[in-house]
């Protein structure tokens, strides 16, 4: 795992990183044991530099800092003068950009990155990686002529293919890290995508059965347009239903992302996987009939039934719970008011639900615990 929160999230419209939230933020994802932090182009501003100097000074257990950077000597040399570990160079494959706007040759491309490659290497970077941007809207002809010059000519350690724009789907991104594994059995293949058409964390699977061995993500989705791959969920997909060890710590998961989200100012959706509020929420009255029942069995007590993964497992404080609404059902409330230890007979929880919906409907939302027993209360009272 390899986490862009600080370089490609920083770019999401409108979000502004200070110095110390950056620093926050890698302490935050040295915690997740994120193997490798991305954690800027030092020479964009004073504020990004000495943030990554201060990330780099800490020196994190289980996290490497790299930096990220243009074929120019001066960001290679910047990068290594504030402490990265590792580097990665980019440079855009797209050969109708490089001709009409880099106003380059395919040519003078190659000797760029081999020069700025071979140069970091000198420099004693640990972990050499080139990305090539806008890979997936590029012939592929084009992509494996420009990767041949440089796997002959510079000391490249990993190739980074990036679906800058989401382009690809899943068999397109397997097909592709099949392909180039073949060509270049030297290199470490990673994958950095987005998630603009929706395709984003299944490429990511899709890239690891072609043989990539990193995937570039980012917390809570950040960065431009529609965002990265999302670090949460790529790691609980691996670590939990795949079976894939990241070396991460789930647990700090949560924490992480509600850091981020403080930070950037920007809400977690609440339908968002993995930690968004509604991920443990179950409103369904027929959900929650199998719940009850599965609960309250003797042969086969189950207390979960819907959800794959616990909230608690990526270190959140709520639990699955039953919510109250226009799609409810009579042991809705039964297992809500289980948990207060109230009972009540059928008839009551009868009347309750009937008031239940119709506050829903007057609301449009959900109807809290405290309106659920005013109404039994009411009732009673009533009696």
């Amino acid at each position: 795992m390899h986490d862009v929160t600080l370089r490609d999230g920083d770019q999401t419209p409108g979000s502004v990183f200070l110095e110390d939230e950056r620093v926050r933020i890698g302490d935050a994802s040295a915690e997740m044991k994120v193997p490798r932090i991305e954690a800027d182009m030092p020479s964009v501003s004073a504020v990004v530099e000495n943030a990554m100097r201060c990330m780099a000074a800490k020196n994190y257990f289980d996290s490497k800092i790299y930096g990220f950077a243009r074929a120019v000597t001066s960001d290679i040399d910047l990068c290594k003068d504030v402490g990265c570990q590792g580097i990665i160079i980019e440079y855009c494959v797209n050969p109708v950009i490089i001709k009409y706007a880099y106003k380059k040759s395919p040519k003078e491309v190659a000797e760029n990155l081999n020069h700025g490659i071979n140069h970091a290497k000198s420099l004693g970077f640990e972990d050499v990686a080139f990305m090539g941007w806008d890979w997936f809207r590029t012939p592929i002809a084009f992509t494996k002529s420009l990767i041949e010059e440089v796997y002959e000519k510079a000391q490249l350690d990993g190739l980074v293919i990036v679906d800058t724009y989401d382009s690809a789907t899943p068999d397109a991104a397997e097909e592709m890290f099949l392909q180039f594994k073949t060509w270049f059995p030297r290199l470490r293949l990673e994958f950095h995508g987005h998630i603009d058409n929706g395709c984003g964390v299944a490429n990511c699977l899709a890239a690891l059965w072609g043989g990539a061995e990193v995937i570039h993500t980012s917390i809570n989705g950040m960065g431009e347009r529609c965002g990265n791959n999302p670090t949460e969920e790529v790691a609980v997909l691996m670590e939990i239903h795949k079976g894939i060890h990241t070396g991460m710590e789930l647990s700090k998961i949560a924490p992480a992302g509600n850091v981020v989200s403080a930070i950037s100012q920007i809400p977690i959706p609440a339908n968002k996987p993995v930690m968004g509020s509604r991920q443990a929420q179950i409103e369904s009255g027929a959900s929650m009939d199998i719940e009850y029942k599965m609960a309250h069995n003797d042969h086969y007590r189950v207390t979960n039934i819907y959800n794959t993964v616990s909230p608690s497992v990526v270190g959140r404080r709520d639990k699955v719970h039953p919510v109250l609404g226009k799609s409810c059902g009579k042991n809705s409330i039964r297992l809500i008011l289980d948990q207060y230890g109230i009972e009540a007979s059928n008839e009551e929880i009868a009347k309750v639900l009937d008031m239940v919906k119709a506050e829903a409907y007057v609301t449009k939302g959900m109807v809290s615990e405290d309106m659920m027993l005013k109404f039994l209360e009411d009732i009673r009272t009533a009696q």
